[in-house]
């Protein structure tokens, strides 16, 4: 929102900012600091392949690899995302989007920031290839989380959710928007995400990158593994957004997803990986299960009736989604904007600007320390 827009929603003056809202009312996606936003209940969108939208996700292990040799067990893992492509897109015909869960690469472990970035991958890389050869092959979109690092993020751990498109290429990488704090004391998540570099991430990217929206033909598509971002998911429906797909791995808060369908007339894909044996310090069931597809309304079209290994598909009816209920939520901004605008965050954006903890403990002493209230 510019500052022309905020300034006359608070001086209620509901004709200027009418103004306003129509001067930018072109359904383009946003150019260099631009933000797009949709305009009287209209978004930017590329046109569908089809009207219904086939959609599997993928509930499967997550398999911690070996820190100091982690090629083997990333291959590993890739041969098992591969087989799953093939069966999700086997007997009951190829699918338009294929999910999967938030590390099914390279798995989860309590490792410090040097080991971590041992087992990240590079995106794009060998693996998104590979995995883009399956895309290719099957003419779908395939989505999954990952630890990533980028050389222009020297000694940062990115935990990024990847779309590849159907020519086998990177169509999105999405950063997770930020890390959750006082998960538990002594221990904080030292990866990095869009809020911990914002200042810089903006500057690099632009501002309408800070809320990404993959604009593909089949739906406009927001990628992110935060579970709880109320506010954030909000903005995402603003600017358009249709199909949120949201990875897990380890659980997640139930009344969630649903809620992000119910609130923001969408459609929400979240994939959590299945019970997991062999993770060192873990027993076989930490977690796993309930991975869902919901419409619009709040309402499941599909649910893991188990915690193991399963896909579980749904028909999006994307088609008639536009014609009838999509449009952005609709609340009264006018009287919660003074709230936002006074608000403080207990925790500053671009912390990891100035120091990148170097594990769990580390970062939970930094952040302490960076504590506004």
């Amino acid at each position: 929102m510019t500052d022309t827009t905020r300034r006359a929603i608070l001086a209620g003056s509901a004709a200027a900012a009418a103004a306003t809202i129509k001067s930018a009312a072109a359904q383009t996606p946003a150019k260099n600091n631009d933000i797009t936003v949709a305009v009287n209940g209209k978004y930017p969108m590329a046109p569908l392949r089809a009207d219904t939208v086939r959609v599997t996700a993928v509930q499967s292990p997550q398999k911690a690899v070996d820190a100091a040799n982690p090629k083997p067990g990333i291959k590993a893992n890739l041969a098992r995302m591969i087989n799953e492509i093939d069966a999700a897109c086997g007997y009951f015909g190829t699918r338009d989007l294929v999910c999967f869960h938030e590390f099914p690469l390279m798995g989860w472990s309590p490792w410090n920031r040097a080991d971590n970035l041992k087992v990240a991958i590079e995106v794009p890389g060998e693996e998104c290839e590979a995995l883009g050869n399956k895309a290719k092959q099957y003419n779908c979109y395939i989505a999954f989380g990952t630890f990533a690092k980028d050389k222009d993020w020297p000694g940062h751990v990115l935990s990024l959710t990847v779309l590849i498109g159907p020519d086998g290429k990177v169509a999105a990488k999405h950063w997770k928007p930020y890390c959750m704090r006082d998960l538990r004391p002594g221990y904080d998540l030292y990866t990095t995400g869009i809020y911990e570099v914002l200042p810089r991430y903006t500057e690099m990217y632009g501002a309408d990158e800070v809320l990404p929206v993959a604009r593909t033909d089949i739906g406009n598509l927001s990628l992110s593994s935060c579970p709880a971002a109320v506010d954030y998911n909000r903005a995402l429906a603003l600017k358009g957004v249709e199909m949120f797909i949201r990875t897990s791995t380890g659980g997640f808060p139930e009344s969630d997803n649903p809620s992000i369908s119910l609130f923001n007339r969408c459609y929400t894909v979240i994939v959590n990986n299945s019970v997991s044996e062999g993770n060192p310090g873990f027993v076989a069931y930490a977690g796993g299960g309930n991975t869902a597809i919901f419409g619009p309304g709040g309402q499941p079209l599909a649910t893991a009736k188990s915690m193991v290994e399963e896909l579980i598909s749904a028909n999006v009816p994307l088609g008639n989604h536009r014609k009838g209920v999509a449009r952005p939520p609709e609340f009264p901004l006018e009287m919660v904007l003074p709230v936002y605008n006074k608000y403080v965050t207990r925790y500053p954006a671009g912390m990891n600007l100035d120091y990148i903890p170097t594990d769990n403990a580390d970062a939970n002493r930094y952040y302490m320390s960076k504590r506004r209230w």
